[in-house]
């Protein structure tokens, strides 16, 4: 996706997802390779919190977007 035509809080929240993604791949990875790291069930808890807020950024940007195009017409 290119964010680059984004404003600033949907790009901001578009990389936040990015690195969510990246932390889960990562705690997942070492999950089913057998690791009994508890920072591994920690990071992938927290990258699950991080995408949920992200997504809640995108979707209050887009809700302001609506409402400015509203106001416009």
């Amino acid at each position: 996706m290119d964010v680059s035509s984004l404003g600033s809080a949907a790009q901001s929240a578009v990389e936040g997802l990015k690195r969510a993604e990246a932390k889960t791949l990562e705690a997942a990875q070492n999950i089913a390779s057998g690791s009994l790291n508890p920072e591994d069930v920690v990071s992938l808890s927290l990258a699950a919190l991080e995408f949920k807020a992200n997504v809640a950024v995108l979707k209050s940007t887009d809700e302001q977007t609506k409402s400015l195009l509203d106001i416009m017409a």
